[in-house]
């Protein structure tokens, strides 16, 4: 009857064993689940959450853009509004990089301007450096442009370098006759009366190429001469 007792036990023992195992397992089993959802769930929510960050940055970003581009339409269409005018002030500043000073002139509007907006004032002074008048070339002018434009005022900034003017005449032979022009070599400075066969075949062949003359002193050295 004890030997059957002991059987019993440990059948009823090893039942309770599989059924506690069984249990430990679906347990384990439902927690590595529940705690996979879990991580699932926070890595979603973490890639929604960037994902609307970067749409709402995306969004920020092009209406900036937009308002940029809309303020940029304004400011030019303001700016096409405004033309200069007889009525104009006209201020330059002129920058000598010799003494390294700026001094401030108030000059008539340059007939040229009158009508002009900002754009074509820019063009303007463009033009103005490619064929500079002969005083400001001797004057070593080495740049010119806007620095404020409105209807009512303008004001221009003039860079001046006159070391950077090497040659301030230039001589050349036209029609068989010793021609000096001023170093711009556009502007005639002066018609000599001195025919090239009264020199020497070096000489001809330097006013053939063109003679570039450092200051009035040198000139009327190679003009006296050419003369003797």
């Amino acid at each position: 009857m004890k030997q059957k007792t002991s059987y019993w036990l440990i059948a009823l023992l090893m039942v309770c064993s599989v059924v506690f195992g069984g249990l430990t397992g679906y347990f384990c089993a439902f927690y590595h689940v529940k705690s996979s959802q879990k991580t699932f769930e926070k890595e979603m929510q973490k890639e929604m959450t960037a994902s609307i960050d970067e749409n709402v940055k995306k969004e920020a970003s092009t209406a900036a853009k937009n308002a940029l581009k809309e303020n940029m339409k304004s400011i030019q269409a303001e700016a096409s509004n405004q033309k200069l005018s007889v009525d104009t002030v006209y201020q330059v500043q002129k920058y000598d990089a010799a003494s390294k000073q700026t001094t401030t002139e108030y000059e008539t509007l340059p007939k040229e301007l009158v009508g002009l907006d900002r754009d074509e004032t820019d063009a303007y002074c463009k033009k103005y450096m490619s064929s500079l008048p002969v005083q400001e070339y001797l004057d070593g002018l080495q740049s010119f442009g806007v620095v404020a434009f409105a209807k009512d005022r303008l004001i221009v900034k003039k860079i001046y370098d006159s070391s950077k003017v090497t040659y301030r005449y230039y001589l050349i032979a036209i029609d068989g006759e010793v021609v000096v022009y001023y170093g711009d070599k556009n502007t005639i400075y002066e018609y000599t009366g001195i025919e090239t066969k009264n020199l020497t075949t070096e000489e001809r062949t330097q006013l053939k190429k063109g003679v570039e003359v450092k200051d009035e002193n040198e000139l009327y050295s190679i003009l006296e001469n050419y003369s003797s």
